[in-house]
């Protein structure tokens, strides 16, 4: 038995993996079906194992009804598919949409060292992001309050690695590492953001931190949301993450 989800079904689905087995049921026990070559396209219905919390894809496999799974799938939303960069506030990148897997920006700069938790580390953004986010990190200091970023623009390749480890780390139906092309780190408008000391990075203790608080009351005022709460998971498909921020533009 499996929970559907209604979805549009304009755009197909592509298999990223290698292969992608399809089985009879949803059911990774059952006897394989067949495969499904990388680059792979499919239509179907998006359904849920309540037995196993792993998401499937419900299809038509050699004219009989099949199951694939989902941790092999990525779908783009027609709106992503552009030459050159997407406007910023009208990307489209939730668990069952997403982006191109090559989509990266061509105005991705790095965040300034001062603002960074790792030195070494770039942690680009787009331009209009970084203006915005740096006058918003700036504006948290002259109040006392030390932000830092501890993540940014992803490329699909570097999800794909995130997305893979996090499968073989927690199994099929973790929630908290996007797929491939639906993560919005990728659309270089998002930051990951820590205290200095990095004590509650990627932590929901992160919400109750002067960095949290902040943020929450602040954030706004300079364009940029919280994506994930507690109350939006269904919509989402993500777990609540106080830390990840998002730039809508001015």
């Amino acid at each position: 038995m499996t929970a559907s989800t209604p979805i549009e079904t304009t755009a197909p689905w592509r298999v990223f993996s290698a292969t992608a087995s399809v089985y009879p049921v949803a059911d990774r026990q059952a006897v394989p079906l067949g495969e499904l070559a990388s680059g792979a396209e499919l239509f179907g219905e998006y359904t849920t194992n309540p037995e196993t919390d792993e998401d499937w894809l419900k299809t038509v496999f050699d004219d009989k009804s099949a199951w694939v799974p989902r941790v092999h799938l990525y779908r783009i939303h027609p709106h992503n598919v552009t030459e050159g960069n997407i406007s910023v506030g009208t990307e489209k990148v939730d668990r069952w949409w997403g982006l191109p897997l090559d989509y990266e920006p061509d105005d991705l700069v790095p965040t300034p060292v001062k603002h960074r938790v790792e030195l070494k580390r770039d942690f680009p953004v787009r331009r209009a992001t970084a203006e915005a986010l740096v006058q918003m990190l700036e504006a948290a200091l002259s109040d006392g309050i030390d932000i830092r970023v501890t993540s940014a623009y992803r490329s699909g390749e570097y999800q794909t690695r995130l997305y893979t480890n996090a499968i073989s780390r927690d199994g099929h139906s973790q929630r908290y590492s996007a797929p491939p092309g639906h993560s919005e780190h990728q659309l270089g408008t998002c930051v990951d953001l820590t205290d200095p000391d990095d004590k509650f990075s990627f932590t929901e203790a992160f919400h109750d931190t002067l960095q949290g608080r902040w943020l929450e009351k602040n954030a706004g005022r300079f364009a940029f949301r919280r994506s994930y709460y507690p109350h939006n998971v269904k919509q989402t498909g993500y777990i609540s993450e106080p830390w990840h921020w998002r730039y809508w533009g001015k």
